[in-house]
């Protein structure tokens, strides 16, 4: 099976070209630049109203914080709506149009068509990635954010669109009607965003067991609640064991993100306005999910100068889940072209009742 980098970029061309000519293209990214940039204008005045910002200082920041997370987390719920809509009528819309016949008779192979369909489908979802940066962009600018953090969203998101749009095509090549591949492409969004997190969240109450740990407590030495000193203590208290079932999480494509992000320094008197944002909580959140025996799970003095307090404790995110979560994607993407190439071999021995050759 060849894969000449002239035949994938000839499919890319032809890919590409189908997708420009028409005005329904140009109307559609106008209306996505104008739907975030809007929603990102919204939410930065609503955080002004509600006087998490000013004209200056520091509230500023955390406006701007704000309305990066926030957009970050539209643009990826909006990417979820576009790519399976854009990819999942790849292989069985051209056959319904009586045009895949013809690639199959040229010297292209199924392969190259595959690739070439998936790439020119990637390209399509940058085009749309990058209408989006004004409206992410000037908010990270303004919320002082890192532009390694920036640089690492923008790229999982691109990283993520390639993968579904990879899943979109597989998913074309195995039904015979385009609107049956959306349907399954836009279920498997719903199961990576919203199923998995509710069977999550169900089964926890069954993965609670008894654990020996310490705990740190604040005792109070005198009549009055303002002093006291942390003390430690060793404690059997039931755990639940959230790590055993991260796997269901691994393919949340608003993890996947978010755990790019840094945490949020809990415990340091360092935290600035713009180190808190939705990403970073959600990151910081997952870490300690995956970490739920962690010794800082247990710290319950919530006084960071009282006498004892254990400053030495290390954060329980030093290991990212994101790989994981990607290279599931990516496994799964090898495998649905796997599968189209499979799909739309010829000749066919076989083929499905009303299924059109040209």
């Amino acid at each position: 099976m060849s894969l000449r980098p002239r035949g994938v970029g000839l499919m890319i061309d032809l890919e590409l070209r189908q997708r420009v000519r028409t005005v329904r293209w140009y109307i559609a990214l106008g209306i996505w630049f104008l739907l975030l940039t809007g929603m990102s204008v919204l939410i930065g005045l609503a955080s002004m109203w509600l006087g998490t910002g000013s004209v200056f200082g520091d509230d500023l920041r955390l406006a701007g914080a704000i309305v990066f997370s926030a957009s970050v987390l539209l643009l990826i719920f909006a990417m979820l709506l576009v790519i399976p809509a854009m990819s999942s009528a790849a292989i069985n819309g051209d056959r319904a149009d009586g045009t895949l016949a013809t690639l199959q008779a040229t010297l292209l192979s199924p392969l190259e068509i595959v690739v070439g369909k998936v790439l020119a489908g990637w390209i399509t979802g940058l085009a749309f990635l990058v209408a989006a940066l004004p409206s992410v962009v000037p908010a990270a600018l303004l919320a002082g954010a890192s532009p390694f953090y920036v640089a690492r969203v923008i790229a999982m998101i691109a990283a993520l669109t390639l993968c579904i749009t990879a899943i979109g095509v597989g998913l074309s090549s195995l039904t015979n009607r385009p609107l049956g591949s959306v349907v399954l492409s836009y279920l498997v969004v719903l199961g990576t965003t919203t199923i998995l997190p509710i069977v999550f969240a169900c089964a926890a109450p069954f993965v609670v067991w008894k654990h020996e740990v310490t705990v740190y407590e604040t005792e109070y030495t005198s009549g009055s609640m303002d002093a006291g000193r942390c003390v430690k203590t060793q404690e059997v208290r039931d755990v639940v064991r959230t790590d055993l079932l991260m796997p269901l999480l691994w393919l949340n494509p608003f993890v996947i993100v978010a755990d790019t992000a840094p945490q949020i320094p809990i415990g340091q008197d360092d935290i600035g306005p713009g180190d808190i944002d939705a990403l970073r909580g959600i990151s910081t959140l997952v870490r300690y999910l995956a970490h739920p025996t962690h010794p800082s799970h247990f710290v319950e003095c919530w006084d960071t100068e009282a006498e004892g307090y254990p400053k030495d404790l290390e954060q329980p995110w030093t290991l990212p889940v994101w790989p994981m979560g990607l290279g599931a994607h990516a496994l799964v993407a090898a495998g649905a072209v796997a599968v189209a190439t499979y799909r739309i071999k010829a000749p066919v021995r076989r083929l499905g009742t009303g299924t059109r050759i040209a």
